[in-house]
């Protein structure tokens, strides 16, 4: 409808403008470079008309071209994604070879290309291929530009999957160059502490609390396990010089920690030092009671069982059902020579709560004590507590006893 309009307009316009043109055509001179045109304004008219399409048709020719390539390139890109998407989906469902294919196909054509090769690097190294692992790494890091830290993280991380832990801190040491990352400092402290560079851990530790994004909670956990690996050395090395300059350097904040006072403890004990190992335990228990600490008590071998055992004994009036503690009681009186006591205490917390522990002292607690049938029956029902069942086999035994004299007489 409108197109009709505007050609019944045009035909209505270029009727009067006819009209007009054949009474008085116009007259256009156009001097330039000291040469004068003279044309009719019909003539102007349509030489401009002219040019503007030659100018028009120019500039649509030359613009082609330009869509063209850009659709081209826009086409690549949707199929770099397209290969991204499907590649993790292919890896989610465990099919690592051919993501790994998928994920390379395109990811030059890729917005992030980067993308494409650490997660081909992911499928690789599930494959347990390292050299094409390296490989994508490499390309990734050679696509990041400026921006390597994903590349340089999770190279890391492999590199401390796969206890290459010197070359993780080389890498780490590298990112941490260029600016601090929450993920990066965490992966250092993780590869300082496999290696046991105790004093670069130290030395991180401010900024692990200072750094933005490094949960306070986990920079105290980083910090305690560092002690207690510091302690755990010590203990294994017997080396109670060592083990009392670890556990006075630690903060007072993580020397109440009762997980890093059973540590302690045990390497005393280790050390020979109970005495040492039961003081610090007591003040840690009665400041926090704490199961693990209870356990750690009972393996105390102290000079003076007797006295040992009543302070375990004292406990018993507020926690008298608590079956960490119990075994405890058991295994000190086991210590002093209190066999019955130690039976008593003993199956009082198998009762609470069976721990196999539990049934390991008491069937060894039996034997000794010459009485090997609860010995035998112990064993058996830590067997059957382990196993989560009893055994369904049923043999009768007078079918038992004939068929051992057949074969008796066979013979």
């Amino acid at each position: 409808m409108k197109g009709g309009l505007y050609f019944a307009a045009a035909l209505l316009l270029g009727a009067l403008a006819a009209n007009l043109l054949l009474a008085d055509p116009g007259y256009v001179a156009i001097r330039f470079a000291g040469r004068l045109a003279e044309m009719s304004a019909v003539t102007f008219a349509l030489t401009l008309a002219a040019l503007y399409c030659l100018i028009r048709l120019t500039l649509r020719t030359l613009s082609a071209r330009r869509v063209r390539q850009a659709a081209h390139r826009e086409r690549r890109a949707q199929r770099a994604r397209r290969s991204l998407a499907a590649g993790l989906l292919e890896m989610s469902e465990g099919d690592w070879e051919t993501a790994e294919s998928t994920l390379t196909r395109y990811a030059r054509d890729g917005d992030e290309p980067v993308a494409h090769y650490l997660a081909a690097a992911r499928a690789a190294d599930l494959q347990g291929q390292a050299q094409r692992r390296n490989e994508w790494l490499s390309k990734a890091l050679e696509a990041a530009g400026d921006r390597r830290v994903p590349a340089l993280i999770t190279q890391a991380e492999m590199q401390l999957k796969h206890k290459q832990v010197h070359a993780a801190i080389a890498t780490l040491e590298q990112l941490d160059a260029s600016g601090s990352n929450p993920r990066g400092l965490l992966l250092l402290a993780r590869a300082y502490r496999q290696a046991g560079d105790w004093r670069s851990l130290q030395e991180l530790e401010p900024r692990l609390r200072n750094t933005r994004g490094v949960p306070a909670g986990l920079a105290d956990e980083t910090m305690a396990q560092i002690y207690i690996d510091r302690l755990k050395a010590a203990g294994d090395a017997g080396d109670e010089t060592q083990l009392s300059a670890v556990w006075k350097e630690a903060p007072r904040s993580l020397a109440q920690r009762p997980e890093v006072v059973a540590v302690y403890a045990r390497a005393a004990m280790a050390c020979e030092d109970h005495e040492g190992a039961e003081t610090a335990l007591r003040d840690s228990i009665e400041r926090r009671w704490d199961e693990a600490s209870i356990i750690a008590y009972g393996e105390l071998e102290t000079d003076e069982p007797f006295r040992t055992l009543e302070r375990a004994e004292s406990w018993l009036a507020h926690h008298g059902e608590d079956p960490a503690l119990l075994l405890t009681c058991a295994q000190l009186a086991a210590r002093a020579e209190l066999y019955g006591k130690a039976r008593s205490f003993l199956e009082a917390s198998i009762a609470v709560r069976p721990r196999l522990e539990a049934y390991q002292l008491l069937a060894t607690l039996m034997e000794q004590l010459g009485e090997r049938d609860r010995a035998v029956k112990a064993l058996n029902d830590a067997l059957t507590f382990a196993l989560g069942r009893k055994p369904t086999l049923r043999i009768r035994a007078r079918r038992l006893l004939e068929r051992r004299q057949s074969d008796r007489r066979r013979s």
